[in-house]
């Protein structure tokens, strides 16, 4: 029977002689979730299974490597790994999901996922990657090239011994056939470098080496970087031919992405998702077999469109799958907003994650992957709880106090998600919306308490609390300067929040972290000439993969950066700036001087409760320490529990 909303994402549908229940596969992600040696452990197991039971027709787990090597995933370089393999595909179809693994090799990309054997095509790497001291790879010889095309298909072989109804190459992001397939990464002139057909005889020669070992019969996938988005690297055009000549091969379906793991910010709300899926189309219109697309898909409004409209036959999700598992079970049930959304941050699964080397994490999800204890066990003893603050924090906390049994009241002098909102007021963070409202909906289900007030000293002592939860956020760090009071001066927050907005033409923002950055785009869009004052000498010195995006962003706005400077004093429509050597600078201000000198906790009702009452007493996010969304998610879920 057609799914009401939702009749094209809940379609059979089918990859070469596999029937899907629906058209959502959950996405290949590297999760560090195996032990030390690459062997499937008890929690891929479990994620395995949990990912299943969320409701996606094939789950592809973490990707596994051809042979043995330092990597964030699994392996299959050898017949030991097929008993833990083997458990893992049982897991995934036990929960009702067809079972796919995807066969990886780094490629140049090795050191990036802390390995140390570092091979590709050519001595060549992502330019900005040398320059940090990657290492150059080492050009493969012909007989190394044949080796590891033999062992693409061994491990294949492996995979289908382990129960695996599907295969797929990782073709895209950096990874090895990349590396061959990429006119700028591939400087060879032998059989696999020069032109587009040579260029593609390795990718090409894998195909033929697992249909070798696992018959023309097994379905087999192939990862594509539609547009790898390097200086002079892999384009539409050549991946349309690439895609044609790969149909011929047998392969069943073709799963596509843009950008690689150096170039992120297809991944990001910079990018626009109509680029890729017109792209998509391309490759779509030129094959007969199923096309996945799912670049950035986080609702199933638009994951229906895309399929209604014809730019894909499969929609994949991975980071979105991270931040919520049970997205199919939900969408299919009409529950959409109990779903929470992935907002594109990359904090949790690509900071913390894969550069990070630690297993996944999940800004919008604190439990994922928390396979050691209950997430929400219920309180032995039912308590009085004030939550003060009704941001990621605060709401964290009052939904795991309120889930596990206790008596909640919030307090929040404006509205639910505090700061948040001001976070979201650029376009390209609209994701974080979807947050907002997640937190909105979920306290209206669980019947929260909100009282919109400011939460004193007197509020909590008189309200009769056995705990208390600050979750205030941090307040912003003023600046001593002279003058401040001459100027259009305004903050940061106010400046977002649409409070503040001056005219004039020339725009100074001080501080270049992250909403120094938002700040001087969206003063660049009202048409200001604008100009940054960094007083540390790097702009955005924040390790993150969403870096590149924001400089980009500021690039393309025209936006000035001067580093190693500070605010000295103003005068009216002039600043002057000046360096650690007293070397001043006058700069133009009429168009306003917005401050962005981040943030500072706020400890003292904690300090003040704790001497003076019995209260039980925890600070968390900002409030206690300035940081990202994702401590504050974490901590407040990880207060919540204790309580």
């Amino acid at each position: 029977m057609k799914h009401n909303k939702y009749p094209k994402l809940f379609e059979k549908g089918y990859i070469g002689n596999l029937k899907v229940k629906n058209r959502i596969i959950r996405n290949s992600m590297g999760t560090y979730l195996a032990d030390g040696n690459m062997y499937v452990g008890d929690r891929t197991i479990k994620a395995g299974a949990e990912a299943a039971s969320g409701g996606a027709g094939v789950v592809f787990m973490d990707n596994c490597t051809i042979k043995e090597m330092y990597h964030m995933g699994l392996c299959a370089a050898n017949d030991t790994y097929i008993p833990g393999l083997s458990m893992l595909a049982e897991a995934i179809k036990d929960h009702g999901a067809l079972a796919g693994m995807q066969l990886s090799h780094p490629g140049r990309d090795t050191g990036f996922v802390g390995g140390t054997e570092v091979v590709a095509a050519s001595s060549v790497t992502f330019e900005p990657w040398y320059e940090a001291g990657a290492a150059l790879p080492k050009p493969l010889t012909i007989d190394e090239i044949h080796d590891l095309v033999d062992k693409y298909g061994q491990a294949a072989l492996r995979c289908k011994k382990a129960g695996f109804d599907l295969v797929e190459v990782h073709g895209a992001g950096g990874c090895l056939p990349t590396n061959f397939l990429s006119p700028n990464d591939n400087q060879r002139n032998d059989m696999y470098g020069g032109s587009l057909h040579n260029r593609m005889r390795f990718l090409v020669e894998i195909v033929r080496s697992i249909k070798k070992y696992c018959g023309n019969n097994y379905p087999i996938s192939i990862k594509l970087s539609i547009d790898d988005c390097e200086p002079n690297g892999i384009r539409v055009e050549e991946t349309v031919e690439v895609a044609k000549v790969l149909e011929k091969e047998g392969v069943s379906m073709l799963n596509l992405m843009m950008g690689t793991h150096a170039v992120v910010y297809p991944s990001t709300g910079f990018y626009d998702i109509n680029i890729y899926l017109s792209q998509a189309k391309q490759i779509k219109d030129a094959v007969q077999i199923p096309c996945i697309v799912g670049l950035g898909v986080q609702t199933a409004s638009l994951a229906e469109s895309i399929l209604e409209s014809g730019q894909g036959d499969f929609i994949a999700l991975a980071k979105q799958e991270i931040a919520d598992c049970n997205w199919p079970n939900k969408v299919k049930n009409n529950q959409e907003d109990d779903i929470r959304p992935c907002i594109k941050c990359l904090v949790g699964c690509t900071d913390n994650g894969i550069i990070g080397h630690h297993p996944i994490r999940c800004a919008v999800n604190p439990t994922v992957y928390k396979y050691y204890e209950d997430k929400y066990p219920q309180a032995k003893v039912v308590k009085n709880v004030a939550v003060i603050g009704a941001g990621p924090a605060g709401m964290e906390a009052a939904l795991t106090l309120v889930k596990r049994g206790h008596k909640v009241t919030v307090y929040e002098k404006r509205k639910i998600g505090g700061t948040l909102h001001e976070a979201s007021s650029a376009d390209y963070k609209k994701d974080i919306k979807l947050f907002i409202n997640y937190y909105e909906k979920q306290a209206q289900k669980y019947h929260l308490n909100i009282i919109q007030e400011e939460a004193t000293y007197d509020t909590i002592v008189n309200g009769g609390y056995d705990a208390c939860i600050i979750a205030t956020g941090g307040k912003p760090r003023t600046l001593d300067v002279n003058g401040l009071e001459t100027g259009k001066v305004t903050y940061a927050l106010n400046y977002l929040n649409g409070e503040v907005k001056f005219d004039g033409e020339n725009a100074l923002v001080i501080g270049g972290g992250i909403t120094g950055a938002e700040v001087a785009v969206e003063l660049a869009k009202e048409g200001k000439k604008v100009t940054i004052i960094e007083v540390m000498d790097q702009f955005l010195a924040l390790p993150s993969a969403v870096i590149p995006a924001y400089q980009m962003a500021v690039e393309q706005a025209g936006v000035k950066v001067i580093t190693g400077h500070r605010l000295d004093y103003v005068d009216h429509d002039q600043a002057i700036i000046v360096d650690r050597f007293g070397n001043k600078k006058e700069l133009k201000a009429d168009g306003g001087i917005v401050i962005s000198a981040g943030f500072m906790p706020q400890l003292e009702l904690q300090e003040k409760l704790e001497e003076e009452t019995d209260i039980e007493v925890y600070t968390v996010g900002d409030a206690k320490k300035v940081r990202q969304i994702i401590d504050a998610t974490h901590e407040g879920y990880a207060v919540a529990r204790m309580i």
